[in-house]
């Protein structure tokens, strides 16, 4: 772990390099939104629910924005209402936002045709989530995302939490100079409750790019200078009494056609030139360009994965995996803007590729294809005509597309559908999906990702009868679902991954944050700590992952590959089996009350104490629960604070101290000034109760050393 980056000391080579911090998704977008905000209406739904929270808590500590007026926050009786709500505000010339997700954006979508209607520059953040298809789902899926894609809203959409602050300026830049509504997208849990290390924007560099909504602005467009003149609000204001205007009016069958076609030429047309340059003018000030269609090693791939959201960052690992062990030239194009549909962009970079598999996290039941692969296949088309027309020496139809002129410049399109309901997608699914594609491989053109039909080997005598029937009437089922390849590390040799068992309500996800953030202050890395969040209630078992990296942590889904594995949960082997992927030499801790050494190892299955044995784990436990006992003010926080024990005990055991040349002294002071964050506001007490657990941890972890 030598040699990682300091974020604090890299070279600051823009104006506005950002401000480091770690945060989850949801918190990356307050964090710009409260100096851009003047009013939002929301509806808390999981897992928007965050962005709704800071929000409004930001509006109740009199925060005040770039304008110097503080937000207008309004808790309505539903989803239906806050999208009401914010039209309310937007029409009144305010910059305006609502959160939502899944259900919450079917509800309120009947509000979002008129928000287009009034070319209202409101902003939509999605912590996009399955909808309720089969059963209920509160995790990551692209069907609300895909719900709008039809109202004539921009669509933008954050692969991290980076991008989901800073799509939260771009968006809105568009969306005032374009005068149509915008929705940004992040993964929800994904991205939204994941913690990562990124540069906040500075408040500074939000009110230079953005300017004010009273700004008076060069009117962008000509056909808005048909309404406005050579200049205009930033924000128009609807609702003003003293320029009064008719709006929302009833029109019968000789008016209503032409005023939705007319938004296609004098509106949405000009968008794509609006967003490079909003993108480029926001990579000038930042360093941090983005593009309608992001590009990752395309310009000499055969074979493309195109994706969309999280997923997209895992598919950069696999691509450079495959170059650099397998000689493949593998390409990744990650889908940043969804609408106005970049298919003139799409059809230069995926023109001569032998293949392109498109990732979807959603299923369209009865649909031809899935949304971006329909896309995509129609984009083809296009530049097929524009061969034809060429042929012909005719104009080209579709000018701004690219011109194929044979089946060389045709690739195969394969569809895969992932990921629904935040389903681990590891890069063995990825790499499977490569594979379809090769000239010996299946070539499969849909398929399932990361789940089985039919399982080549059974488990019980029962499941194999049960298979067979099904077979019967569904002979090719099997070949619905893409079974994985070889799944390998793709963690950079320098980086610590952890996996935390635990309780739910054992203070987990508060250990596993605290932990991620020593680790980002204390050695300047880079972060991915991902709580398994679920439906599960207290007392059920979960899980925390952790990764820190000298590079960007790019693995979006569990980590199999562990050099550290820790368990506040003391009963973890009586349900599941926390030393798998734990690595050769790594380092296993558990919470036990036993006495000695001894006693601990004899309650370990023996299947537990031949895997340790034989791949050289060294094995701790430690106390929690007596830890915080003694040291808790108040009784009842236990069994929360025997989790904080844990990091003590990390930092005592794991390579990390060792490896960084890290003294006692020096993590402990890390740990106290990242508790006295957390907890200051609660007090001293508070502060001190804890810090001792972790100290208590740290000296009072055990080696088991004969086993």
């Amino acid at each position: 772990m030598a040699g990682f980056f300091n974020p604090k000391e890299d070279k600051k080579t823009f104006p506005f390099p950002g401000i480091p911090a770690v945060l989850d998704g949801n918190d990356a977008v307050v964090e710009v939104e409260k100096h851009v905000l003047e009013g939002a209406g929301s509806y808390p739904i999981t897992p928007s629910t965050g962005i709704a929270e800071g929000t409004a808590v930001a509006a109740n500590n009199g925060f005040l924005n770039i304008a110097g007026s503080p937000i207008i926050f309004i808790e309505p009786e539903g989803e239906h209402a806050a999208a009401g709500v914010t039209i309310g505000l937007a029409m009144a010339g305010l910059r305006a936002a609502t959160f939502t997700s899944a259900q919450g954006e079917a509800y309120m979508k009947e509000q979002l045709f008129v928000a287009v209607g009034k070319r209202l520059p409101l902003v939509i953040h999605l912590a996009c989530r399955a909808m309720t298809k089969s059963t209920l789902n509160v995790h990551a899926g692209h069907d609300d995302y895909d719900d709008a894609a039809n109202v004539g809203f921009i669509h933008l959409f954050a692969r991290n939490n980076q991008e989901a602050a800073d799509l939260a300026l771009v968006a809105r830049k568009i969306a005032e100079l374009s005068l149509t509504p915008a929705i940004v997208g992040q993964d929800g849990f994904l991205t939204s409750h994941l913690l990562r290390d990124l540069r906040v924007p500075e408040r500074a560099l939000i009110k230079e790019y953005l300017g004010l909504s009273s700004d008076i602005i060069p009117t962008p467009t000509a056909g808005q200078k048909i309404l406005y003149g050579e200049t205009r609000r930033r924000v128009p204001v609807i609702m003003d009494v003293d320029n009064p205007v008719t709006i929302g009016v009833v029109t019968n069958q000789d008016m209503y056609m032409q005023s939705v076609a007319a938004q296609n030429p004098f509106f949405f047309a000009h968008i794509p030139q609006i967003a490079e340059q909003c993108m480029k003018e926001y990579g000038d000030l930042t360093g941090r360009y983005y593009n309608r269609v992001g590009q990752y090693k395309t310009e000499d791939a055969e074979y493309i994965l195109l994706a969309q959201g999280s997923i997209a960052e895992e598919a950069e690992l696999v691509a450079d995996y495959l170059r650099d062990k397998k000689g493949l030239k593998i390409g990744v194009v990650n889908m940043t803007m969804f609408r106005p549909f970049p298919g003139d962009a799409l059809s230069h970079v995926l023109k001569g590729k032998k293949g392109v598999t498109v990732l979807e996290r959603l299923d369209q039941p009865m649909a031809e294809d899935l949304p971006i692969a329909k896309e995509i296949k129609s984009v083809l088309g296009k530049a097929l005509e524009n061969g034809k027309a060429a042929l012909e020496k005719e104009p080209l139809p579709y000018p701004e597309y690219a011109v194929y002129t044979g089946i060389k410049d045709m690739p195969a399109i394969y569809s895969a559908s992932f990921g629904m309901g935040s389903r681990d997608t590891q890069p063995g699914h990825l790499i499977a999906a490569v594979e379809n594609m090769m000239p010996n491989g299946k070539k499969l053109p849909f398929y399932y990702l990361g789940i089985e039909f039919i399982r080549d080997v059974p488990f019980t005598l029962f499941e194999e009868i049960y298979q067979q029937k099904i077979l019967e009437g569904y002979p090719n089922l099997k070949n619905l679902a893409l079974p994985s390849s070889s799944n390998e590390n793709l963690m950079s040799e320098d980086s610590i991954s952890l996996r935390m068992h635990s309780v739910g309500g054992w203070g987990m996800i508060t250990t596993g944050k605290n932990l991620a953030m020593t680790l980002f202050e204390l050695l300047g890395c880079h972060i991915n700590a991902n709580p398994k969040y679920g439906s599960e209630k207290k007392g059920a078992p979960t899980c925390f992952y952790l990764a820190a990296s000298p590079e960007p942590v790019k693995m979006m889904c569990e980590l199999n590959h562990l050099d550290v594995v820790m368990s506040p949960d003391p009963n973890v082997f009586k349900h599941s089996n926390p030393l798998a992927g734990l690595k050769k030499n790594g380092v296993f801790v558990i919470q036990s009350s036993l006495s000695t050494p001894e006693e601990v190892w004899n309650t370990f299955p023996a299947a537990a104490q031949k895997y340790i044995k034989e791949n050289g784990i060294r094995a701790f436990y430690v106390d929690g629960f007596k830890i915080a006992r003694e040291e808790s003010s108040d009784p009842s926080l236990t069994f929360r604070m025997q989790g904080i024990a844990f990091q003590g005990a990390f930092f005592a055991t794991s390579p990390v101290a060792e490896k960084n040349k890290l003294t006692k002294e020096q993590i402990l002071k890390a740990i106290y000034e990242q508790i006295k964050k957390k907890f200051g506001k609660k007090g001293e007490k508070v502060v001190e109760d804890n810090f001792r657990v972790v100290k208590r941890g740290f000296t009072e972890v055990t080696e088991i050393v004969n086993k």
